[in-house]
């Protein structure tokens, strides 16, 4: 049985974050993933190598170099003409991903303040039932604790976002709330 699956283009800034997750899904499920992360590089070879480290390496080359292109289709097949185009003068995927990610993703320091203040600030929308409130909670925080972990190598605990869900919900909740 062949897999199949649908990424939307990515257009912008709009819908980055669900491009984001979903190409990295994608990437893993085709086990090239570490090629954007960049925890599997190039292999180099050695000045002194022997024929047989040669014959290794060059074996070894021509994996990434398939795997590479394998990234580099994913990547590209599910940008925009206007995507594509910013990063044509990319000979990896992981130079793809790092313009993508220089465009689309703030500084650490601006970006964890905007998600600070996204989930600080953030309250029920009118046409929004509780399943979706806490599902964007539950993202906000999730993402927030993301960059946390990557900029200060710590999180917030799960109490903070129990709190922040039980403060944010609606007057309609609050037998609830006091229960809790």
């Amino acid at each position: 049985m062949e897999f199949r699956a649908h990424v939307d283009k990515l257009v912008g800034a709009s819908n980055w974050s669900k491009w984001k997750r979903q190409v990295e899904l994608l990437l893993r499920h085709h086990d090239v993933h570490e090629l954007i992360s960049g925890d599997r590089v190039c292999p180099v070879l050695a000045e002194d190598a022997t024929p047989e480290v040669t014959v290794l390496y060059e074996k070894n080359r021509k994996s990434f170099m398939k795997d590479d292109s394998l990234a580099q289709l994913v990547l590209v097949d599910s940008m925009d003409d206007a995507n594509v185009e910013l990063t044509a003068t990319c000979d990896s995927a992981k130079s793809i991903w790092e313009k993508l990610l220089s465009v689309y993703e703030q500084s650490s320091g601006q970006r964890l303040d905007r998600l600070m203040e996204q989930f600080f600030r953030s309250e029920k929308d009118g046409d929004d039932d509780v399943v979706t409130h806490i599902a964007k909670l539950q993202k906000n925080f999730s993402e927030l604790n993301d960059e946390l972990k990557r900029v200060a190598k710590t999180t917030l605990p799960e109490l903070l976002l129990m709190s922040r869900i039980m403060s944010t919900l609606p007057s309609e909740f609050f037998e609830f709330k006091s229960v809790c």
